[in-house]
């Protein structure tokens, strides 16, 4: 037998479905091979890299807890794993929207933010471990919702006078948070809620019509009992509006602050001078507004002894005043300012 012969005897002719067959398993073979390396090389070596992104802190829905600090936070972090999984993460952080929620409980104060991150479920999922996060931890300050009943409601009525009203109910319970309902009582000892504003003029007469509930008193959130109430009204004289401005906030302090040396131990310091210059609208007939001025309207804070104490800053609701002799209303919210009384330093011995 000769040396031709016998190769052809263990090599398939070229071209043979023999040959495209035997190709055909050492591809596969070597695909195999490297996609195995590949694999192992991925799981095996790891790396890292550095990321942003935002934790969302809140409660749990129907929890009677309040999340008063700060619900966002941007962190910057360094985690470690594999490289596809650091890329996915990158791509992830970079979808707008994306955020790494964790709900607050009772009794937490302060949070690390490498355990917010490590317990992410995208995190534990990819088999990724934070190694630093910035800033490393985050304080936490909840407060109670509590439950207040029999808060009147009054409507906003726009464009006319009206002799006669009827608001069902006429009192509406709210939830709030303890520290807020604290903060209204203080600027508003009689607290009341709102309507938004009814335009008599398109309002026919005798017919009650719903009217929704601003959820809000002064500036702070809260959730009344019902949206909504019933509004009936008799319409007697048509309105129009008028901006006042400007209208000077003055200061209203006990009189014995000027016997007992306060205002020599104290001076009040405003948060923002602009906010104590307002503009107050006021509704009434073309007549009453022709006859009224910006001077003509007391704009005024009242001062309390616990003022005096240390705090950051105070928010007060400003009063307003309008002419007796003119058949004015207050058209909106009332304003509100911030301030603080600061101790001056004693003075040199």
């Amino acid at each position: 037998m000769t040396r031709r012969e016998f190769y052809n005897m263990i090599e398939p002719g070229r071209l043979s479905r023999a040959w495209w067959l035997a190709r055909g398993r050492n591809f596969l073979f070597v695909a195999l091979v490297t996609v195995l390396v590949w694999v192992y090389a991925d799981a095996e070596f790891t790396d890292e890299m550095d990321f942003r992104g935002t934790i969302h802190l809140g409660v749990a829905p129907g929890s009677d807890l309040v999340l008063r600090s700060k619900g966002r936070l941007e962190v910057s972090f360094k985690a470690s794993g594999r490289r596809s999984s650091l890329e996915r993460l990158e791509r992830r952080l970079r979808t707008p929207g994306t955020l790494i929620r964790r709900e607050v409980t009772r009794g937490e104060q302060q949070l690390d933010v490498r355990e917010i991150l490590n317990r992410d479920p995208f995190m534990e999922n990819e088999g990724l471990t934070v190694l630093s996060a910035s800033p490393a931890a985050v304080r936490v300050e909840l407060d109670e919702r509590i439950h207040v009943p029999d808060i009147p409601v009054e409507p906003d009525f726009g464009g006319a006078f009206v002799s006669e009203r009827q608001v069902t109910p006429q009192r509406v319970g709210i939830r709030v948070a303890r520290g807020d309902w604290q903060r209204i009582l203080k600027a508003q000892p009689e607290p009341i809620l709102r309507t938004v504003r009814i335009e008599l003029k398109a309002l026919e007469p005798g017919e009650p019509i719903d009217v929704q509930i601003i959820r809000r008193i002064g500036e702070i959130p809260v959730e009344p009992d019902q949206p909504t109430v019933k509004v009936k009204a008799k319409i007697t004289q048509l309105t129009e509006t008028k901006d006042l401005t400007p209208v000077l906030v003055q200061v209203v302090a006990p009189p014995t602050w000027m016997e007992d040396g306060t205002w020599k131990q104290f001076v009040l310091t405003r948060r923002d001078r602009s906010e104590w210059r307002i503009q107050v609208q006021v509704s009434g007939t073309r007549k009453d507004l022709d006859q009224v001025k910006a001077e003509d309207v007391l704009a005024y804070v009242t001062l309390t002894e616990d003022d005096k104490k240390p705090v950051s800053w105070l928010q007060r609701t400003v009063e307003i005043r309008l002419p007796r002799n003119l058949n004015l209303k207050l058209v909106g919210d009332r304003p509100q300012v911030n301030f603080k009384l600061e101790k001056l330093p004693a003075p040199p011995s």
